[in-house]
């Protein structure tokens, strides 16, 4: 789970935060993308991800679309603080070799979320979900309000899921 072809992110090894209704970046995280001016701004934040979409407004013909082409593979989201699932291949705008952490799915000096972790798809459909963040750590309760909000979408869109998720009941 690398974040860039120079980072040093590991990912959540080490535990979680308490559950919260939200998440802030955690204080040492915050500190070490400080010292990337690539990663942070002192002025703006946290550059945005030039690929963050919503996922919602990713389906396009019965499937979900990143970058151009049909979603696949493990890719980091975020659910921002209004239940949005925010997505996006990691792309680091200001240099390409360095990191994209999913606070720069949203930008920003303090891009709060619900959850954050990778969403697994298979040839543009949804596979699997997980709360794998370094940046946030959040809870795995919290992963309980993204399962609500892929059930929604499942009930619009069931097409756009993987026949081995979770969410297709048959």
């Amino acid at each position: 789970m690398g974040s860039g072809t120079g980072g040093n992110y590991g990912g959540t090894h080490g535990g979680s935060q308490p559950y919260a209704e939200r998440y802030h970046v955690l204080k040492y995280m915050l500190a070490e993308d400080k010292k990337d001016p690539d990663i942070y701004n002192p002025s703006t934040g946290y550059f945005k991800n030039p690929k963050a979409a919503s996922l919602t407004d990713s389906i396009d013909n019965g499937s979900i679309i990143s970058d151009g082409k049909k979603a696949h593979g493990s890719i980091t989201y975020v659910m921002d603080k209004n239940g949005n699932i925010i997505f996006g291949k990691r792309c680091n705008p200001n240099d390409g070799r360095k990191r994209s952490p999913h606070p720069t799915l949203i930008g920003g000096k303090d891009p709060t979320v619900q959850c954050a972790g990778k969403i697994t798809f298979s040839k543009g459909k949804i596979v699997s979900v997980n709360n794998d963040s370094g940046h946030y750590k959040p809870n795995s309760k919290s992963m309980d309000k993204v399962n609500s909000a892929l059930d929604d979408l499942y009930s619009k869109h069931p097409e756009v899921f993987c026949s081995k998720s979770k969410w297709r009941k048959s």
